[in-house]
């Protein structure tokens, strides 16, 4: 089926799809003949060539889209016998599985009235398919609580929201996390949380002949996801020098004080972290988990895992729908944030009514806890551009010098990795 598709998509003369899928297939050879050899870019013309390519594969994605929108609107999926997602696997198979699927996801949206505008807005470009994805599943989840006039209005409103450009990632995720929870009572909210919290499950998934043990945990609660992301996303898990790894515990990292073959008096790979992100995530759930269980009598050692958590006042108090957010990007419902107030270790980070950061300590010459976890609300993670190193890992620095007369105000602390 897949080969007959597409010599009936290049067929047909000079004229017509197959021509254009011609010229097509002429321009990319000509790009990969033109970019055999990229030793030869400047630095500058890498980042061009890059930027250019970038904008070819979100394009070419929309593209697909429109031709995977039409094709399920004829019904070629269901003559061949497959689902939606299936059939663009077997079209298209250099596409990855989540791509795949959210391009499906997409292209079957488009075939109802309500969520024209989203596809069409992916098929102009003006919406990544992702995004795209993004608002179809937040949209999933309100779809029962509303009617038919205010679930188009929550379609538009999202669709907007994905297409600005000024909004990035973590601005749409909170616009969504609000909808959601604007649109849900919080007695919905407590259900699902409740028909999910019946799903938590932990078991063993190691192999029959003992060479590879392995768990796999289902977590219960978004709390619970963000108190062991917290754990993930600590400092224990960040890159450690050499000098702390003896007090750290950390194994599998280089030894011999190699030379750095970049040369230029850079590190040795002695004293490179070279464990993956995944070993260090592990090296760092087992300091906490070890901790935990290293006291007398089931008592831990040390305090709980603090997780950052910022919520409005109003919607603490219940007077208002809304979430908690973490450093992480994450959310837990408020429901939950104000049981967790209450019974963990979780440390909120408690906004007035101007957005203004109440009890955080006062300014000290060094940067004091309670501005560090400030800094960590307002800055997100690393604040050069183009690093993403999150919060956790930052450390405080003054904009203006202290030596050179810069408070240590707020305002003049900026989080650097």
């Amino acid at each position: 089926m897949r080969g007959s598709w597409r010599s009936e998509a290049t067929g047909g003369g000079a004229d017509g799809a197959g021509g254009v899928v011609g010229e097509l297939a002429g321009v990319l050879e000509r790009s990969v003949t033109a970019l055999a050899s990229p030793a030869l870019l400047q630095e500058r013309e890498l980042g061009e060539v890059l930027g250019a390519l970038d904008g070819v594969v979100a394009r070419t994605h929309a593209l697909v889209v429109a031709v995977v929108r039409e094709g399920l609107s004829r019904g070629l999926h269901q003559e061949a016998g497959f689902s939606d997602v299936d059939w663009v696997r077997l079209v298209c198979p250099g596409l990855a599985s989540r791509t795949a699927i959210e391009i499906a996801m997409v292209a079957r949206a488009g075939q109802q009235g309500v969520h024209v505008p989203l596809a069409d807005a992916v098929q102009d470009g003006s919406v990544p398919v992702h995004r795209a994805a993004q608002v179809l599943r937040a949209l999933t989840r309100i779809r029962p609580a509303l009617g038919e006039a205010e679930y188009a209005d929550a379609a538009d409103l999202l669709t907007v929201a994905a297409g600005r450009e000024e909004f990035d990632e973590k601005d749409l995720g909170r616009i969504k996390s609000k909808l959601v929870a604007t649109c849900l009572s919080e007695k919905e909210q407590i259900a699902r949380a409740q028909a999910r919290h019946e799903l938590r499950d932990v078991h063993e998934s190691s192999l029959a002949d003992g060479s590879l043990h392995r768990f796999v945990v289902t977590v219960g609660s978004d709390a619970d996801y963000e108190a062991i992301r917290a754990v993930l996303m600590s400092p224990l898990a960040a890159p450690a020098p050499a000098k702390d790894r003896g007090q750290c515990g950390v194994t599998g990292v280089a030894e011999g004080g190699v030379a750095d073959p970049a040369g230029g008096g850079g590190a040795t790979l002695a004293e490179l972290d070279l464990r993956t992100a995944g070993q260090r995530r592990y090296d760092a759930f087992m300091t906490v988990f070890r901790r935990g269980v290293a006291g007398t009598q089931g008592q831990p050692t040390t305090p709980k895992a603090q997780v950052m958590v910022t919520i409005g006042l109003q919607e603490l108090r219940g007077a208002l729908a809304g979430d908690g957010h973490t450093v992480h990007d994450g959310t837990i419902p408020a429901h939950q944030v104000r049981q967790l107030a209450c019974e963990a270790d979780i440390l909120p980070a408690v906004l007035g009514e101007k957005g203004q950061i109440l009890d955080l300590g006062r300014a000290k010459r060094l940067v004091t806890p309670g501005q560090r976890r400030a800094l960590a609300h307002r800055d997100g993670g690393c604040t050069f551009p183009g690093c993403h190193v999150p919060a956790t890992w930052c450390e405080a620095h003054h904009v203006v010098h202290w030596a050179r007369g810069g408070r240590s105000d707020l305002s003049n602390y900026a989080s650097r990795s």
